[in-house]
């Protein structure tokens, strides 16, 4: 067996490290280092989709996002609507109100995998910040949160993607 150089790192099942510690620096993917935006969004898409679809919903992508539109979703009574997704609970009047816009975003807080997820149409999340918040020095026609206060959680229960629960009705025997 070669002898390991300095530059060289051994990968165990705990520790993913690089090979080389130069690529570390080119290369933003250690074991010690954030995620990019886009890394994060395309894990969060992926985490979502397979929710949805396990849960009884059809995802479509669009080929470019155009008006705050990543996924058209057929919900279970064959509606569709378009998503914007999300990595924490927002609203912005101005980008997504008044426009049948649904937003799709997991609590910020939780642990990957097996977080929530919250499917809710904009302008219901709008409505319920604003009675809240919409006096405050900050309120701009928008709101943001970086985690679930207690009385969010609470609202957005409702909201929250679960498996749909069908009953099997048996036929009685002939």
């Amino acid at each position: 067996m070669e002898d390991k150089t300095d530059e060289q790192e051994v990968r165990t099942e705990s520790k993913l490290k690089p090979l080389h510690r130069e690529s570390c620096k080119d290369r933003k993917w250690c074991h010690n280092m954030s995620l990019h935006s886009n890394e994060i969004e395309a894990a969060n898409r992926a985490e979502a989709t397979s929710l949805l679809i396990r849960y009884g919903y059809r995802v479509y992508r669009p080929e470019a996002d155009v008006s705050g539109e990543d996924l058209v979703i057929r919900m279970p009574d064959d509606e569709l609507v378009s998503v914007q997704m999300k990595s924490r609970p927002m609203v912005n009047s101005e980008k997504y109100g008044k426009r049948g816009i649904w937003l799709l975003f997991p609590d910020p807080k939780g642990k990957t995998p097996g977080r929530d997820w919250f499917l809710i149409k904009h302008d219901d999340l709008y409505a319920w910040w604003k009675k809240r918040h919409g006096t405050a020095r900050c309120w701009d026609d928008g709101w943001s949160v970086r985690g679930l206060t207690v009385e969010l959680r609470k609202f957005l229960e409702n909201f929250a993607l679960r498996p749909k629960i069908t009953t099997v009705l048996k036929s009685p025997p002939a």
